[in-house]
Order: structure tokens, then C-alpha cells, then sequence
């Protein structure tokens, strides 16, 4: 029995792989055309996506081997952690990106945790257009100050997968151009962050007001270093990158 395209059988982010699957009994319809929705196709299923995912774990055991790889079909793991709820936490550890840190080469979120600072609880990302533009740009001043690394994320489809891939690890994924970019501070901090917030006030009120409905609020920032502003969008809506890709 041949099929050109049987989505139940893989889901469409391996829709890059081939191969023959025995099996002793498949639920075809009358006239013998087509297969029938049945709990054996679900195991099935369950189990091509089984081994499609070890053998992508033992290629990753080999970096040349797994960057030749990540480079042809990370879009298609990209997907699948948009798509496939089951599977998510183990096409996480799959995804590589460009960081702060990471020089030429890309790391992985389990190496990036290794990474994390003391009192380091989130792990902080910048979606953008290319390496090129999110490398310096003036939402990552503050991080870099505190050594705070940051993943670049920079092909459209992470946004979507992003979505969906709320956390890792049991730590959450910060959006740096988002609204909500927190950081520890000592009291003493606090206080002088509240008096300085305070003190700007009357000039945030005369900015907004100039500005109108285009912005929804104007505030002072600790997130910035040597930038004079930057534009944050709402923590729970689209990024600006998100925007310009829509």
C-alpha cells in the first residue's frame, strides 16, 4: 500500500523525512485507497516521531554533523515546537541560537542554563531581523552590564515558536523588548529608582502629551544604559519584530 501524503502517520514538521513503515495490519477503507483513523495509526504516529527525535539527539552528539543539520532543518523543529504540544520540551532541547556569549558558534538552551548568572532566575531573548541588528541594540545595555546573556532570535518563524515555548527548565523566556523586563535590586536601589522615576515625571507627562494616542504610556526606564529611549511594546501583545513580519 502506497501514499504520496499521509499526515497521520507524521506530523508536517518531519514532513523532511523518509522511510518505509511495516506494519502487519493497516485499517484501509472498501475500496482499499486509503487508510482509516484508528488507534494504530496513533501508535503508529507516536512512534515515527519517537525515532525521528533519538536520531536527531544522537546526531547532535556530533556539533559539525548536528550545525549541517540545524542549518537544512531547524525551521522544521522551529515548527514542531509551534505545533506539537506532546513533544515540545524534547524539540526544545534541539533549537540553537546566536547569543551574546556564544561568538560564531550557537548554543543550546541546556548550555545557556549552565550559563546563567547567580540570582539569575529568567532566560532573556531579542527577536529581531538579522544578528547583524540585534547584536547592539539598545534594549540589551542593561543586560550586558549586569552579564546577563542574551539569545538572538532572529528568523521569523521564532516568533511563532516562541509563542508556544513559554519556558525551560522551570525557567521562563523574557522577551528584552517587551513590557515587564524585571531586575533584582537592592532596596537601596529601589529607592533611588522611585525618586529618579519621581523626579522625571512632570517630563513624562509633557512627553505623553506631545505624543498623544501614539504611545500608551511614557516612563523612566532602567533597562537602558547610554541610550537616551527605546520603544517597548505591551508585555502580553506582539514585539515590534513580530509587527514588522505581519
Amino acid at each position: 500500500f502506497i501514499m504520496d501524503n499521509c499526515e497521520d502517520l507524521i506530523p508536517e514538521y518531519l514532513n523532511f523525512i523518509k522511510g518505509v513503515v511495516d506494519s502487519e495490519d493497516l485499517p484501509l477503507n472498501i475500496s482499499r485507497e486509503m487508510l482509516q483513523q484508528n488507534k494504530i495509526l496513533k501508535v503508529i504516529k507516536k512512534n515515527i516521531v519517537k525515532k525521528c527525535l533519538e536520531m536527531f539527539n544522537e546526531i547532535a552528539d556530533n556539533k559539525d554533523d548536528y550545525a549541517k543539520f540545524y542549518e537544512a532543518f531547524g525551521k522544521n523543529l522551529k515548527l514542531g515546537v509551534h505545533s506539537d504540544s506532546q513533544n515540545r520540551a524534547k524539540l526544545a532541547e534541539l533549537l540553537r541560537f546566536h547569543s551574546t556569549k556564544s561568538g560564531e558558534d550557537m548554543t543550546s538552551l541546556k548550555d545557556y542554563v549552565t550559563r546563567m548568572k547567580e540570582g539569575q532566575k529568567d532566560i532573556y531573548y531579542i527577536t529581531g531581523e538579522s544578528k547583524k541588528a540585534v547584536e547592539n541594540s539598545p534594549f540589551l545595555e542593561k543586560l550586558k552590564r549586569k552579564g546577563y546573556e542574551v539569545l538572538f532570535m532572529v528568523d521569523p518563524i521564532d516568533e511563532y515558536a516562541v509563542q508556544q515555548l513559554k519556558e525551560y527548565d522551570g525557567k521562563k523566556l523574557i522577551c528584552c523588548t517587551k513590557e515587564g523586563l524585571k531586575f533584582d535590586e537592592t532596596e537601596d536601589e529601589k529607592k533611588a529608582r522611585e525618586e529618579l522615576a519621581s523626579s522625571f515625571e512632570p517630563l513624562c507627562r509633557i512627553i505623553k502629551d506631545i505624543l498623544g494616542d501614539r504611545v500608551e504610556k511614557v516612563l523612566v526606564s532602567d533597562r537602558i544604559v547610554d541610550s537616551p529611549c527605546v520603544l517597548v511594546t505591551g508585555e502580553y501583545g506582539w514585539s515590534a519584530n513580530m509587527e514588522r513580519i505581519m
